[in-house]
């Protein structure tokens, strides 16, 4: 069995959960079963590696990926689709706003959001911005999606986003949830845990600038760790101006190796991703799988129900993006309360990722 992987073209240069969700499958079929899997660097390459599967991950980078597509097609290869997505009407808000400097300060930000979102269709119509808003982007996402043989969504409410916003019934898809590598993100059950930890790009979807704020006026252990865009400098300096002279704040504007990333967790107790948009957000899992508490964004923005439902208040404490009172109390709630006692996400392993993904390869090519 032959499978080609394709993914977006900067994909070395910039991590994402969607670049170690692609590897770490890779890594474990080609570990478990007599598969041959290339990552291809151009849509040029699937003619000369002549695969039987091509399998897209993203859908968000839908110029890139719907050349693999139509080359795919035209080699008559089964097309699978990890789709990696989610509800991007905050996203887009967020970064919108972040281009002129205007970044999350608040409760108010959602109201604004509120005025934005019911604005955002009519003004797309007549200005054709933000792309991803207007009807004619819509129906290539639509075009896209009824050419695949099967989804891989994360989620069972990333699925239900999808045929919702592109008013589909899609009903071939597998769900395929995001996973730990417990190798490098080894439970520990560690009393001496203290402190806050985020670790994730630094940008304005991941609002790190509302965690500094809290650490900052509470006098927070908390360290914020992610490599970022150059597009994006201006809120990095945001942030890091923030947390200039705080001996309690810690800022690494980096990518970091994940065994290093891991031994950071070992040191923390509570690890915050007050995200505007994961599914769910490796970096949650590889806490949680570490030993942390966690801290989440509510469902509007992330898929807590098939990866958080028996945590919930236990372990795992939601809260609103939006809202630093939300967020702070949730900061608290975690904090307080009992580390996990065992690894409670075993079954979300990169081996139990390969043998589902597997199962499905095997159902087109015997």
């Amino acid at each position: 069995m032959k499978i080609a992987y394709c993914i977006r073209e900067n994909w070395k240069s910039t991590l994402g959960g969607d670049v170690v969700q692609m590897l770490q499958t890779k890594a474990e079929i080609e570990k478990n079963y007599d598969v041959e899997i290339q990552v291809m660097e151009t849509y040029q390459d699937l003619k000369k590696f002549q695969p039987d599967i091509v399998h897209i991950f993203n859908m968000q980078t839908l110029e890139e990926s719907s050349k693999y597509l139509s080359e795919a097609k035209e080699l008559g290869c089964i097309t699978v689709l990890s789709t990696i997505y989610w509800d991007l009407s905050h996203a887009r808000f967020i970064v919108n706003f972040a281009k002129f400097g205007i970044f999350c300060n608040g409760e108010g930000f959602r109201n604004l959001y509120h005025l934005y979102n019911h604005s955002e269709a009519f003004i797309s119509k007549i200005i054709g911005k933000p792309t991803s808003a207007t009807n004619k982007y819509k129906n290539r996402v639509k075009n896209f999606l009824k050419e695949f043989d099967i989804f891989l969504p994360n989620s069972e409410e990333e699925m239900q986003i999808i045929n919702k916003l592109f008013n589909e019934a899609y009903t071939n898809y597998s769900v395929i949830p995001n996973s730990v590598d417990f190798d490098k993100f080894l439970f520990s059950n560690n009393s001496n845990r203290n402190g806050f930890i985020s670790a994730a790009r630094i940008e304005p979807i991941k609002n790190q600038l509302m965690l500094a704020k809290i650490a900052k006026r509470n006098a927070y252990n908390l360290t914020l760790v992610g490599g970022f865009t150059e597009n994006n400098i201006n809120y990095v300096n945001k942030v890091r101006s923030i947390c200039e002279n705080q001996s309690k704040i810690e800022l690494i504007t980096q990518n970091i190796d994940q065994k290093i990333l891991g031994n950071m967790f070992q040191q923390h107790k509570v690890h915050i991703l007050a995200s505007f948009r994961e599914s769910p957000g490796l970096s949650s899992l590889e806490a949680i799988g570490s030993g942390l508490n966690l801290v989440v964004s509510e469902s509007d923005f992330c898929p807590t129900h098939t990866y958080f439902d028996s945590l919930i208040d236990k372990h795992v404490f939601i809260c609103d993006p939006y809202s630093e009172k939300s967020i702070h109390q949730a900061m608290k709630l975690a904090h307080e309360s009992q580390s996990p006692e065992a690894n409670l996400i075993k079954r979300f392993s990169w081996h139990n990722t390969a043998v589902q993904t597997y199962q499905v390869y095997s159902k087109f090519i015997c």
